[in-house]
């Protein structure tokens, strides 16, 4: 292998992804001196683990990085092993009589929503899996006061499962938890949890008809709270997002709109919060370009959000994906749709790799005669698992 060329390429790749040289280093578990020789062709890139571990760092495949195809794995960035492992855990937390878990182990939430908001499910899924075998091995022995944290923790920890779970594409990883989060959280009684356990039930079963119904009961739920309780608010609000979104899916225009329109006003109280749901006013503009592409209206959609008012990666990330179909709604506007789609990208690899909505833009694009010999967008394809 040339090192002058491979180390351009991580060098590149680098750049694109906005590291810094001590970043990458750190992610990739290597020091900063040595990922600088290899950019600068002084060390060669000959191991495999090397190479798999500085792609990993980049979330491109190894083909990508050393420009030899061959050694490409494209597709989900989690591996089957670690979906398998979190089926596990998911068994254990529904059934915890089946599991001989470690209680031991750490429950640390935040790093649950720390990847999340990444889009890191590479790192999230065994973190999930973990968390659940340990929470399931505790709801044996846990007894006082201890109960009301662990609950906490239940509510929490199955919420996450359930968003990983759809964005990922396994449903059946989904209503079990769900179920169980919504018990926890009744037991709480706590508004704030009960928000949480509510939205990650109508996540579960948002692909199904009676979905309405089980947001409609959650926003029941919570209304009572929305003066008093900001998170009860910041959930309130999302139960009309996710509502508004499966109407537009299912046609319903005005109900749509009624939802958004509720969710605004409650933004316009709540300002911008950086709690799990980032609700607020640029997030509610977020989800109307969402509903305006499920509607396929797209094209009408405005241009003027500041998607950087939002912390979270996936809901950024979330944003250009939608931008790029509402833009592929409308004639000759290909280029502002891969650029969007590019964007996205850059802000979350792993959320490009398995939306749903990305893909069929990516299918969409390629077909495209001009663009379906582009390089640079049969690369992002490929990453995403599209093959010819």
């Amino acid at each position: 292998m040339n090192s002058d060329h491979a180390g351009a390429r991580l060098r590149r790749w680098r750049l694109r992804r906005g590291l810094t040289q001590r970043v990458l280093a750190e992610l990739a578990g290597f020091s900063q001196g040595y990922v600088a020789q290899i950019e600068s062709g002084l060390a060669p890139l000959e191991r495999r683990a090397t190479r798999e571990a500085l792609a990993q760092a980049l979330q491109i495949s190894v083909g990508e990085l050393t420009g030899r195809p061959g050694e490409d794995h494209p597709g989900s960035p989690v591996s089957a092993e670690a979906i398998e492992r979190l089926r596990s855990g998911v068994i254990a937390m529904a059934v915890p009589e089946v599991t001989a878990g470690d209680e031991g182990g750490d429950v640390d939430t935040t790093v649950l929503d720390r990847y999340f908001e990444a889009c890191r499910y590479d790192l999230l899924v065994p973190a999930l899996a973990e968390m659940l075998t340990v929470l399931a091995a505790r709801s044996r022995t846990v007894t006082g006061r201890a109960k009301r944290l662990h609950r906490r923790r239940i509510v929490e920890v199955c919420h996450s499962t359930v968003c990983t779970g759809v964005q990922l594409g396994h449903p059946d990883l989904t209503l079990a938890v769900a179920g169980v989060g919504m018990r926890a959280a009744e037991e709480l009684g706590e508004p704030e949890y009960l928000g949480l356990a509510s939205y990650a039930r109508i996540r579960a079963v948002s692909a199904t008809p009676g979905a309405g119904r089980v947001a409609d009961d959650g926003i029941d739920r919570l209304s009572p709270y929305v003066g008093a309780d900001p998170a009860a608010a910041s959930a309130y609000g999302m139960h009309h997002l996710i509502s508004a979104e499966m109407a537009a899916r299912s046609g319903r225009s005005a109900v749509a709109w009624a939802h958004l329109e509720e969710a605004a006003a409650v933004a316009a109280h709540t300002g911008e919060r950086h709690d799990r749901f980032n609700f607020g006013p640029t997030n509610v503009g977020m989800w109307r370009l969402a509903v305006l592409v499920a509607l396929g209206e797209g094209r009408a959609a405005p241009r003027d959000l500041c998607p950087e008012a939002v912390s979270s990666a996936h809901r950024r990330s979330s944003y250009f994906i939608d931008l790029c179909r509402a833009l592929l709604q409308g004639r000759g506007r290909e280029d502002e749709a891969a650029g969007a789609l590019y964007r996205a990208e850059t802000i979350a690899p792993q959320q490009v790799a398995t939306s749903p909505g990305a893909r069929e833009a990516l299918r969409l694009l390629l077909s495209r005669p001009r663009f379906g010999r582009d390089s640079r967008l049969r690369g992002l394809a490929g990453r995403a698992g599209i093959r010819d």
